[in-house]
């Protein structure tokens, strides 16, 4: 049962990707001046940590990546990275994470900082962007931050709480 959930749970990922861009979609409709991005995906991945192996969570961290980089940054590479790096960081330091909610909350915003600003700092060393690092801080980093934040409060009681503890 445990295989079947495992297995199951990788054939979600690309419909849990699809619904995160769309919730980000619908947040950055409400504020059309800030570059919202809805990363629900760490707080699913944050998760995980505590259902499958190491090797099965980087596998899900590299699919997870190739397809953000395929269907947001159209150049393998990017994202893909990123993610295996992050999830690394994350599954080595479980025990520490989940000690308690400040660390989750806390871990999420280090999630989504480490992704935002890598994937910031890369695209600018390839060329994808032209953007000032200021000009993304102020519209596109702390508004992203701010609402997975707010995706944190509010899924970790639901998920964490209820499901997986």
């Amino acid at each position: 049962m445990r295989l079947l959930k495992q297995i199951g749970m990788f054939l979600l990922l690309p419909l849990i990707i699809l619904i995160d861009s769309h919730l980000g979609q619908f947040v950055n409709s409400f504020f059309p001046h800030f570059q919202i991005v809805s990363h629900f995906i760490f707080i699913f991945l944050l998760f995980e940590t505590i259902e499958v192996s190491e090797y099965l969570f980087l596998v899900y961290c590299l699919f997870i990546g190739l397809i953000y980089d395929i269907y947001f940054f159209h150049l393998v590479g990017i994202a893909s990275l990123l993610f295996v790096i992050i999830g690394a960081i994350i599954y080595k330091n479980n025990a520490i994470i989940f000690s308690n909610r400040w660390t989750r909350l806390l871990a999420i915003l280090m999630m989504t900082f480490s992704f935002e600003f890598g994937s910031f700092l890369l695209a600018q060393m390839i060329g994808l962007t032209a953007e000032s690092i200021t000009v993304f801080i102020v519209y596109g980093l702390v508004p992203s931050m701010i609402l997975n934040c707010l995706w944190m409060l509010v899924f970790q009681f639901i998920f964490l709480e209820k499901i997986y503890l």
